[in-house]
């Protein structure tokens, strides 16, 4: 019945995948992939086939991906520009690396517990309130994006969409930064440290983010600083700005979800 390996007497597995078929589409295959499909020439599963399938999926940690990810760090905008001019190939998808760095932070976040507290009767409300500040960092991809269009929207013909991916691969640094700021919490543990760190790491991280902009702004839009400095200086200004006032609206938001969900 439906052709199925197991309802048919004496068939075995083996002449199940050793049949011309496409295993799942059922076209006919005389090539390794299939012409209707794509799908490859499907083979029994054994621990060759285990491996290879949990390689595919841990591919976000393989060498290429550090490397990529180096690229991206030290050079934010000229990948970006690369990239949205066509080198396709040679770079690593800017979704892929924001994602990557996105679980990563979340699991220094909670393996530090940067947004703890030292107190054991801590309240519903702050508990709350600690819990959705893990998710204030996205806002910085908001700021970039906006600021990029506002101060560069005439500058290059670049479209939304490709402002997006700039915006994209600075946030991914952004974030890589900060993942790299919270290291040393895994040696210098405790509540007390953690609140020393989040005190200090406040004064520097708003330069260092600035800096990244900057940096990201000027090499996608390929300007001499020896002629337009003040063209990234601009643009960094907005997203400082935009990134303050959106935060600043972001905590407003949260208070108010708190406060409606305790009532």
């Amino acid at each position: 019945m439906n052709g199925e390996p197991g309802n048919e007497p004496g068939r075995s597995l083996s002449a199940h995948f050793s049949a011309p078929v496409c295993r799942n589409c059922g076209g006919a295959l005389e090539t390794p992939y299939c012409p209707a499909c794509g799908q490859k020439k499907a083979t029994r599963f054994g621990w060759s086939e285990v491996r290879g399938e949990a390689w595919d999926k841990l591919r976000w940690f393989e060498g290429d991906m550090v490397k990529a990810a180096l690229r991206v760090t030290l050079a934010p905008g000229a990948v970006a520009r690369a990239y949205v001019l066509g080198e396709r190939k040679q770079h690593v998808h800017p979704l892929k690396l924001l994602l990557a760095a996105i679980v990563l932070l979340l699991v220094v976040i909670h393996q530090t517990e940067f947004f703890g507290s030292a107190s054991p009767g801590l309240s519903k409300a702050l508990e709350l309130v600690q819990a959705y500040s893990k998710w204030s960092f996205s806002i910085g991809i908001v700021a970039i994006l906006a600021a990029s269009l506002l101060v560069f929207r005439r500058r290059g013909g670049f479209n939304v969409v490709e402002h997006l991916v700039l915006a994209t691969y600075t946030h991914f640094v952004i974030l890589t930064a900060n993942i790299l700021n919270l290291l040393p919490l895994y040696v210098w543990t405790g509540a007390e440290a953690v609140k020393a760190h989040r005190a200090v790491s406040g004064y520097y991280m708003s330069g260092i983010e600035a800096c990244i902009v900057f940096a990201a702004f000027t090499q996608f839009f390929a300007i001499d600083l020896r002629r337009q400095w003040w063209w990234p200086l601009i643009g960094t200004a907005v997203f400082y700005a935009i990134k303050k006032g959106a935060l600043y609206l972001y905590g407003r938001a949260v208070i108010r979800i708190v406060m409606t969900q305790l009532a």
